[in-house]
């Protein structure tokens, strides 16, 4: 592929000891995502990072689990609506503002 006239090869899930041979063997940049601290250059998918979603590839790592904050923010805001707290509870305009 670096004949090819490729500038960087991703290398994805793949044996650490690989991805260090294959790095080790290019004059391009490799992009590791789940293939080690060998490559030059890491690639995490954000969805992975914030822990959006219930499954994550096994090669990620999840700093957060945003998806439920989401689900608590989501059903919080639904109650709020039902009992009408909101929008009562936000500052409501009089029609006396100026710009």
């Amino acid at each position: 592929m670096q004949n090819a006239g490729a500038f960087m090869l991703v290398l994805e899930h793949i044996p650490y000891s690989l991805a260090g041979a294959i790095t080790s063997a290019l004059n391009i940049p490799t992009i590791g995502i789940g293939a080690g601290p060998h490559c030059d250059g890491q690639v995490l998918v954000i969805n992975d990072a914030l822990g959006l979603g219930n499954y994550w590839p096994p090669f990620s790592k999840q700093y957060a689990h945003v998806s439920q904050t989401i689900v608590k923010v989501a059903k919080q805001f639904s109650s709020e609506v039902q009992s009408l707290a909101f929008p009562n509870n936000i500052i409501q305009l009089n029609g006396t503002e100026k710009n």
